[in-house]
């Protein structure tokens, strides 16, 4: 038998309003599977991008203390160029520190009106030779006795501890995201079973007067397909949502080592594009394996 659109569409939309209660349990269900994957992708794809700003940049920042004496910022530069462990070095003085407190508080006139630039240090960007933890620590001991060094500061710590985190959540929320997964093909496959019983007359009339089982099957997974793609279009606004709450956040801190882990629009609408085939897949083939086993028991 030959496909018609205003069949297809008929059928399809009978099938979704029969039993709106499972219709909407399933793709709630979905939207919750699919949503906590985008937040995994997101958090994976966040530290990734953290990863690559410093991964051929500063490795650590040498702060000196406010009012530090000229010979102690020459014998700290002295000693960093001597080094074999360090590969470059960056001062920054305090005017151009304070044009980074300035572009970091740029929305908040009340704290730039009481910070002069001899209020803040000075500092030097230190990218070392060796990537290696344990020669960045033994370096960064031996700068921090220096006179008039005030802190050393890692930026590998924050990434460290970020990238620890991302693995731990991701790992819980793509198993999450996996079982909520089980639960909308169940769900799914159910809804469908149901459509499929409440017309079960009907379908062994159409297959009594020649209906394949691809022209029976067709409307079901529509159905599924549509379900599918609804929940993930649900979730997509979720993963929005989840970003731009990562760009306020981390945009507020005075770190400059998490100004980068809100991902930009192109990498979300992947993201989504990613959340929408999978919907529709999930639908699609729930759909198909319930319409399927009804057919050929």
């Amino acid at each position: 038998m030959a496909f018609r659109a205003d069949y297809l569409l008929r059928e399809t939309g009978q099938n979704l309003f029969r039993n709106p209660s499972l219709s909407i349990a399933t793709i709630l269900t979905v939207a919750v599977s699919l949503s906590l994957m985008g937040a995994s992708l997101l958090v994976q794809q966040g530290v990734g991008r953290i990863n690559n700003v410093f991964k051929d940049e500063v490795e650590f920042i040498v702060w000196m203390d406010v009012g530090v004496q000229q010979e102690q910022i020459d014998a700290t530069e002295d000693f960093l160029d001597k080094s074999i462990y360090v590969r470059e070095i960056r001062y920054v003085n305090q005017e151009q520190t304070y044009a980074e407190f300035q572009s970091y508080f740029a929305d908040e006139p009340e704290i730039l009106e009481l910070v002069e630039p001899d209020q803040l240090p000075t500092s030097f960007q230190v990218t070392p030779q060796d990537a290696d933890v344990e020669s960045i620590r033994a370096i960064a001991d031996e700068i921090q006795i220096l006179a008039g060094v005030d802190e050393v500061e890692f930026a590998s710590d924050n990434i460290k501890a970020i990238s620890t985190f991302s693995r731990g959540s991701s790992q819980i929320m793509l198993f999450a995201a996996l079982l909520s997964a089980v639960a909308a093909a169940m769900l799914m496959y159910n809804s469908i079973r149901t459509a499929v019983f409440a017309r079960r007359r009907e379908i062994e009339v159409m297959r009594l007067v020649g209906a394949t089982k691809w022209f029976i099957r067709i409307p079901f997974m529509l159905e599924g397909l549509l379900q599918g793609v609804i929940g993930a279009f649900l979730s997509i606004f979720l993963v929005f949502g989840l970003n731009k709450a990562f760009d306020n956040f981390f945009g507020n801190l005075d770190s400059f080592v998490f100004k980068d882990f809100a991902l930009p629009s192109s990498q979300i609408l992947f993201i989504g594009g990613s959340l929408m085939a999978v919907g529709a897949l999930l639908g699609a083939i729930g759909a198909g394996v319930a319409v399927t086993r009804y057919l050929d028991a």
